[in-house]
C-alpha cells in the first residue's frame, strides 16, 4: 500500500532550506508532494525548470499525470529539459542557463540518480549552474545503486555545504580501500560509514519510501556447461588472454560473458519457462545483455511461432512498446535500452536471461512500470556455473546490501520522526 506523507511538514522542511530530495517511487503521492511545495512559492517564481529522462518525457501519462496534479496555473509554467540533451545539445543547455539567468526559477530533477556520475556532461552543467535555480528539488525512485559515491553529486546539486569535501575527500572519508580475496583493491563502505552519511544529508531528505507497490518473487536458477561447451569456453579465454599481461575486469566481463550466454541447458530452460508463461496467458519480457543473443534467438526461431517484439537501441521502440501492451505477449529487451516506461496490465514476469554486472541495470528494470495495476512479478534469474557468474553475483548483493542497508536506516529515521 502507497506511504501517506504530511505535505504540511515536507513543506516547512523544504523552505527552511530551499533545497531537499525525494527519495520516493514515482507515483501520485510523489508529484503530490512536488506541487504541495511548489504552489506554496507560485506567485513569487517566474518558471518551473523540469529535468526528467527522455524515455520519461517520451510518456504520455507521464506528462498527463504532472499537468493534470500541477494545475492550470502551474502547468503553464513548467518547461521540460531532456536530462540527455543538456548534456549532448548546447543549445538546449544554453536555453535552460538562459531562463535561469533571466528568471526566479524552481527547478526539479526527477530521476536525479542520473545525475550520479561527476564526469558526465549533464551533471558538470547541471552542478555548474546550481546557484541559478533558486529552488532545488531532486526526486528518485532509486537512491543508489552502486554504492555511496551514487549521493555525493546529487547531494552537490542540492548544496555543496552539505558535505563541504571534495569528491576524492568524500570517497577516502566513506569509501575507503580493501583488497580483496584476489589481492585486488575495491572501495566499499562499511554499515558504520552509511549511518554516518546518512546523518549528514538526512535534514535534506524530505521524504523517503522505496518499497514497491507490488510483491516480487524471486526465482534463481544455476546452469551447468556441457563438457563440450567447458572446453569451448576454456580454450576462448586461453586464447583471449595469449600474450597479455593485465586485462580490465569490466572487459573480463564482457568478453568472457559472450562466450558462454547462449549455452544448451539455459536456452531449453528459456524455451521451457516461456511457454510455461504464455499457457498462463501472462505477459514476459526476456533481458538480455548482447544483440547477438537476440539474433541468436530468432534466427533459430526459438520462441516459436509466439508473437513477440525486440526492445534494443536500433529498433522503433515507441511501436514496439504499444504492440506489447495491446497484442503481444512476449518483449526481448537488451538492458541500459531508453525506452519509453511501461505501462501495462497483465504483465507478471521478468527473466534476466543474462546478468549484468551494473545493479542499476537490474533496478531500472523494476522501476520501468508507471501508473498500472501490477500486484505480483515473478523475476527469474539464469546463471550460469562459472567463477565469473559468481563474481558477478557477489558483485550484485554487495551492491544490493548497501541500498538495504540505507533504506533500514533511513526508515528508522522516518519512524523516530513520527
Amino acid at each position: 500500500m502507497a506511504k501517506k506523507f504530511d505535505y504540511e511538514r515536507i513543506c516547512k522542511k523544504f523552505y527552511k532550506l530551499n533545497v531537499g530530495a525525494l527519495f520516493v517511487k514515482m507515483g501520485p503521492e510523489k508529484l503530490k508532494i512536488v506541487f504541495n511545495i511548489i504552489k506554496k512559492v507560485k506567485d513569487d517564481i517566474d518558471y518551473v525548470i523540469w529535468i526528467a529522462p527522455s524515455q520519461y518525457l517520451a510518456t504520455k501519462i507521464y506528462m498527463e499525470d504532472i499537468a493534470y496534479v500541477a494545475g492550470e496555473d502551474i502547468a503553464s509554467k513548467i518547461c521540460f529539459f531532456s536530462m540527455e540533451n543538456i548534456s549532448v545539445k548546447d543549445n538546449e543547455y544554453l536555453k535552460l542557463y538562459n531562463i535561469s539567468d533571466r528568471n526566479k526559477v524552481f527547478c526539479v530533477v526527477d530521476e536525479s540518480i542520473n545525475i550520479k556520475n561527476t564526469k558526465t556532461g549533464r551533471t558538470k552543467r547541471l552542478i555548474a549552474m546550481k546557484n541559478k535555480f533558486d529552488y532545488r528539488l531532486i526526486l528518485s525512485g532509486m537512491m543508489l545503486t552502486q554504492g555511496l559515491a551514487d549521493l555525493y553529486s546529487q547531494v552537490q546539486f542540492l548544496d555543496s555545504a552539505i558535505l563541504n569535501m571534495t569528491k576524492t575527500q568524500f570517497m577516502h572519508t566513506f569509501m575507503p580501500y580493501y583488497e580483496d580475496d584476489f589481492e585486488v583493491s575495491k572501495r566499499w563502505s562499511t554499515p558504520q560509514n552509511e549511518a554516518r552519511l546518512i546523518k549528514m544529508i538526512r535534514p535534506y531528505i524530505l521524504a523517503f519510501d522505496l518499497r514497491d507497490d507490488f510483491k516480487i518473487i524471486y526465482h534463481s536458477t544455476d546452469f551447468q556447461l556441457t563438457p563440450k561447451e567447458k572446453e569451448s569456453y576454456q580454450q576462448e579465454k586461453d586464447a583471449f588472454l595469449k600474450g597479455r599481461d593485465r586485462v580490465a575486469f569490466l572487459q573480463v566481463v564482457q568478453r568472457f560473458q559472450y562466450f558462454y550466454t547462449i549455452s544448451s541447458d539455459k536456452v531449453k530452460a528459456l524455451i521451457k519457462l516461456v511457454d510455461e508463461i504464455q499457457k498462463r496467458n501472462e505477459k514476459v519480457i526476456i533481458y538480455t545483455k548482447y544483440l547477438s543473443e537476440i539474433k541468436f534467438f530468432k534466427e533459430a526461431q526459438l520462441l516459436g511461432k509466439n508473437k513477440y517484439v525486440i526492445m534494443s537501441g536500433n529498433t522503433n521502440k515507441l511501436n514496439a512498446l504499444k504492440r506489447f501492451e495491446k497484442n503481444v505477449d512476449i518483449m526481448l529487451c537488451t538492458y541500459k535500452v531508453e525506452a519509453p516506461r511501461l505501462n501495462l496490465t497483465g504483465f507478471n514476469n521478468i527473466i534476466y536471461f543474462t546478468q549484468t554486472y551494473d545493479y542499476k541495470d537490474k533496478i531500472q528494470t523494476l522501476n520501468n512500470f508507471y501508473n498500472n495495476n501490477i500486484k505480483e512479478i515473478n523475476v527469474y534469474d539464469f546463471w550460469v556455473d562459472t567463477k565469473l557468474e559468481g563474481l558477478i553475483k557477489d558483485n550484485l548483493l554487495r551492491k544490493k546490501n548497501v541500498l538495504n542497508n540505507v533504506c533500514s536506516v533511513m526508515s528508522k529515521n522516518e519512524a523516530l520522526e513520527l
